[in-house]
């Protein structure tokens, strides 16, 4: 059985934490626009929480990634 992990193929397991830190710093860029545009505030307090969420997990990834041994 062939291994097709496409353009996942040929990274290291800190490659892909990269990855992850990438697409955190994406989904708080496009939170933090989200937040400008809303309008009832019961979905700002959602949208806050979710960003509070991804900033937080960007903390543990940027954590990782300074102690990660190579």
């Amino acid at each position: 059985m062939q291994n097709n992990q496409g353009s996942n193929q040929g990274k290291n397991a800190k490659q892909h934490v990269q990855d992850v830190q990438n697409h955190l710093q994406s989904a708080s860029q496009c939170l933090n626009q989200a937040l400008q545009s809303v309008e009832k505030s019961q979905n700002r307090e959602k949208i806050e929480g979710t960003l509070n969420a991804v900033e937080s997990a960007m903390q543990s990834v940027d954590n990782t990634l300074s102690s990660y041994q190579d």
